[in-house]
């Protein structure tokens, strides 16, 4: 099979020379500058697989040979799935390597936050000595909503509930007004769902203002799931206690993050971290061999984790 990598994924070198043994592979450590750039570098390929440049209909559209698209992450929302299936195109991603990493992060932020690690940790970077200062929460006893109970959410649940949270949860099934009982009852709203047009902004402005005034809202799933600009302004009005974002909408591939990211991220009740829940020295292993796994799965004509 003739395979396509056109951007920079973070593999293993063992694992590229075993993804050079399935076929004609070519695989490129840099990021394209162009859609242009990214159609000539997969221009006959059968199978590509992208990690942070989107996959547009145009691009999909140049390579009539094009049989699978292969997204080494969880989220595939970088890719027109609706552009890929029109043309009988096979989207698929590799949905348990992190699970572990970005659950394990998750409990992690919601320590930062809810003990004011961070900026009490930046005052005796200073000099200060404080500790009186920063008055924080335990989380035994309080109420954590996940939104999404995929193979993350029900890792972070584990998690949760190991340090005496009450866990619940609302899925696909759920509907709009159990959602919105299960958010204002929440002590913590965890995201840990895909970025698809039906989950766009589900987090808005009006769901904002059905937390508590105590509450935290943890993402690290995709930034648009929040409504960043309603989520912007109900921190700096205190209308909630804080949030934790290890992504944002708009995220750069390569750059600086826009204004909108940054003066999140200079918030006193944020926490923010440049979407590094997954990045793990085990989850890396991981990926590896599940995307080696995904592709040779295509291969044999049997793909698997299908996303259309």
């Amino acid at each position: 099979m003739n395979i396509a990598v056109p951007d920079y994924i973070d593999l293993l070198e063992s694992d590229k020379a075993q993804l050079r043994t399935l076929g004609a592979v070519t695989i490129y450590d840099d990021t394209p500058d162009s859609d242009t750039e990214i159609i000539q570098r997969i221009a006959g390929a059968e199978l590509i697989t992208a990690s942070w440049v989107d996959i547009t209909a145009p691009i999909i559209q140049s390579n009539s040979n094009l049989k699978y698209i292969v997204v080494p992450a969880v989220g595939y929302d970088q890719v027109d799935v609706q552009a890929a299936t029109q043309a009988g195109i096979k989207v698929i991603n590799c949905p348990t390597h992190n699970a572990l990493a970005v659950a394990e992060y998750t409990v992690g932020l919601i320590l930062a936050l809810s003990r004011q690690i961070l900026p009490a940790s930046a005052a005796l970077r200073q000099g200060k000595w404080q500790p009186y200062d920063y008055l924080g929460t335990e989380l035994k006893g309080k109420t954590v909503c996940l939104v999404g109970y995929g193979t993350i959410g029900r890792e972070f649940a584990t998690l949760a509930a190991a340090l005496g949270m009450t866990v619940h949860s609302a899925s696909s099934k759920t509907t709009s007004d159990e959602l919105d009982t299960l958010i204002a009852a929440a002590d913590i709203l965890s995201l840990h769902v895909p970025l698809t047009p039906q989950t766009r902004h589900l987090i808005d402005a009006r769901r904002l203002e059905l937390m508590k005034p105590s509450a935290y809202l943890i993402n690290t799933s995709r930034g648009a799931i929040a409504d960043q600009t309603a989520l912007l302004a109900a921190l700096k009005q205190n209308q909630i206690a804080g949030a934790a974002l290890d992504v944002f909408e708009n995220e750069p591939v390569t750059g600086s993050p826009n204004a909108e990211i940054l003066e999140l991220a200079t918030l006193d009740n944020v926490v923010a971290t440049p979407h590094i829940a997954y990045n793990t020295e085990e989850s890396r292993i991981r990926l590896g061999q599940e995307l080696i796994v995904n592709i040779q799965a295509c291969i044999n004509g049997n793909p698997m984790n299908l996303v259309n």
